[in-house]
């Protein structure tokens, strides 16, 4: 079975960690497939929407393995094959693996289906919309092997929640539950298990049902205007408005809405 499963349907991509077995920790493979699955929603047109999820009931990801991927990067062993050579030689995979490269065009769910530990709370960062199985948690312990979430986290979580809230995830190492991470607004929303699918489906075709250009700006707008200043960040704005308007689909939805119909929005 491959590590990555994808599956699209209808405008929602399905993006799957498949190595249940393994607490889904992100090796080689892994790695591969999370790399092309994100290129193929950015080529597929069709795709407006992906969901981010693992298999099993236990674990999303307990982070980077341990035994394969982190010793080739701290050159503890060499490389055994072409894929651990494409890992430790090609600097910028973490960067496409975990969305940091550039501006990810398309909303990602996360649907957190178990602990999300090391890298695998660090792909959580990497989401926009995320809502968790009650018994999930999440953690960044890598400090306790000598090494640092710098996966984007050290630059990501103080930008996405209180800075005292981040500093304790970062610092002390210790994970927290699915009702701590809502509270600190490190999630969206909490789910019982049974229902997380159903409800990550339900966001995730809400998302893919509003035009895909709008979604597109939105992203992009918050995203590149973070931490601009004011003057600059409306002229971000300001620009990403005016290709929406531009749109097909701007015109569409106020004729649909006049005609008292479901907007039919092709994405020009």
């Amino acid at each position: 079975m491959s590590a990555v499963l994808y599956e699209k349907r209808g405008h929602v991509a399905w993006v799957t960690l498949n190595r249940p077995e393994a607490k889904n920790l992100l090796n080689g493979d892994m790695f591969i497939g999370l790399i092309d699955a994100w290129q193929e929603v950015r080529a597929d047109d069709e795709v407006r929407v992906a969901v981010l999820t693992a298999a099993g009931e236990v674990d999303f990801c307990c982070g980077g393995d341990l035994g394969s991927v982190i010793p080739l990067w701290t050159g503890a062993r060499e490389p055994e094959n072409g894929i651990e050579r494409r890992i430790k030689e090609d600097v910028g995979i973490v960067g496409r693996v975990m969305l940091k490269d550039e501006i990810f065009p398309k909303p990602v769910v996360g649907a957190i289906n178990g602990r999300a530990l090391g890298g695998g709370c660090e792909i959580t960062l990497a989401t926009d919309v995320r809502v968790a199985a009650e018994h999930a948690t999440f953690g960044l312990p890598e400090p306790r092997s000598g090494v640092v979430p710098g996966a984007g986290t050290m630059a990501r979580l103080a930008r996405q929640i209180p800075y005292a809230h981040a500093m304790k995830l970062l610092l002390t190492a210790q994970p927290v539950s699915a009702q701590e991470a809502l509270a600190m607004g490190l999630i969206s929303e909490v789910v019982p298990a049974t229902q997380l699918q159903a409800r990550a489906e339900e966001l995730a075709q809400s998302i893919a049902g509003n035009a895909p250009l709008a979604m597109r700006a939105i992203k992009q707008t918050v995203l590149e205007s973070h931490t601009l200043s004011w003057d600059a960040a409306f002229r971000v704005e300001m620009r990403e408005a005016g290709k929406v308007m531009a749109s097909r689909d701007a015109r569409e939805g106020p004729r649909a809405f006049k005609e008292k119909r479901k907007p039919v929005f092709t994405g020009e």
